[in-house]
C-alpha cells in the first residue's frame, strides 16, 4: 500500500482527466499542513504514478459513467485507500463505486475545504467517509433490499458485535480495535464477518451507513 505516515503528514496523489479540477483540488489541500500533494495525473499515468510514489491517500476525481471506472478504482485501491469526488449520487454510483474499492465517496458540492482535508484525513485511516446523500443512498438500498426479503425478525447482536461497530463508525482499523478491546486482530475479524452476516452487508462502509441510519434501537443478545 501506500508510505508510513510520517508525522501526521498525509501524502496524497490526485487523479483526474479534467487538470483543472486537479489544480483546483491540490490549491484546496494547501491549506492544510497535515496533507502533503505529492503529484497529480490522470489516465493511464496515474496508475503508473500511484506505483512509483506510493502515495497515503489516492484523491481521484472522475466521471462515474467512465465505462473503465472499476477497473482504475480496483487498480488504485491496489496502492492506497482511494477517496472518490464525484457528481453523481444516484444508488448504483456509490454501489458500483464501493464494490470496486474505494473507501470513501464525497459527492461534488457537497463538501467545503475543510471536510474534504478530513476526509482524506479519514481515508488514510481506513475509515469511510461519505456524503449525506451517498449514505442515504445505501441506506435507502439497503431497506429496499430487506423488504424485498421474507420478514425475519430483527437480529440480535451482541454487545461486543456492537462494540465492533461502534469502532468501525469511529474508523478504527482491525488492529486498533483488537488493541481497544484486548482481544486478537483474528477475533475482531470474525466478530465483523458475524456482524456482515446479520445485518446483510457486504463491506465497513455499508455496515456504517446502515448502522448510523437505522432508526431502530441498538440490539443485544
Amino acid at each position: 500500500m501506500g508510505q508510513t505516515i510520517k508525522e501526521n503528514v498525509i501524502n496524497t496523489l490526485i487523479v483526474g482527466d479534467d487538470v483543472i479540477a486537479r489544480i483546483g483540488l491540490r490549491t484546496l489541500l494547501q491549506v492544510s499542513d497535515t496533507v502533503s500533494v505529492v503529484g497529480d495525473a490522470g489516465g493511464r499515468e496515474a496508475l503508473t504514478q500511484a506505483g512509483r510514489l506510493g502515495p497515503d491517500v489516492v484523491l481521484l476525481h472522475t466521471s462515474t459513467s467512465d465505462p473503465d471506472l472499476s477497473f482504475v478504482l480496483r487498480e488504485l485501491a491496489r496502492h492506497a485507500p482511494v477517496l472518490l469526488l464525484a457528481n453523481d449520487e444516484s444508488p448504483l454510483a456509490v454501489e458500483r463505486a464501493l464494490g470496486s474499492g474505494v473507501t470513501g465517496y464525497l459527492v461534488n458540492g457537497q463538501y467545503s475545504p475543510d471536510e474534504l482535508v478530513a476526509a482524506v484525513q479519514a481515508t488514510a485511516k481506513g475509515q469511510p467517509r461519505l456524503s449525506p446523500s451517498a449514505v442515504q443512498v445505501l441506506v435507502d438500498r439497503l431497506r429496499t433490499m430487506r423488504g424485498q426479503r421474507e420478514p425475519v425478525q430483527r437480529p440480535i447482536l451482541s454487545r461486543r458485535e456492537v462494540e465492533i461497530i461502534n469502532r468501525l463508525v469511529c474508523g478504527q482499523t482491525n488492529a486498533e480495535i483488537a488493541r481497544s478491546l484486548g482481544i486478537s486482530e483474528k477475533t475482531v475479524k470474525n466478530h465483523v464477518n458475524h456482524v456482515y452476516a446479520k445485518l446483510h452487508t457486504r463491506n465497513r462502509a455499508e455496515t456504517v451507513a446502515l448502522w448510523l441510519g437505522s432508526n431502530s434501537p441498538k440490539s443485544f443478545g
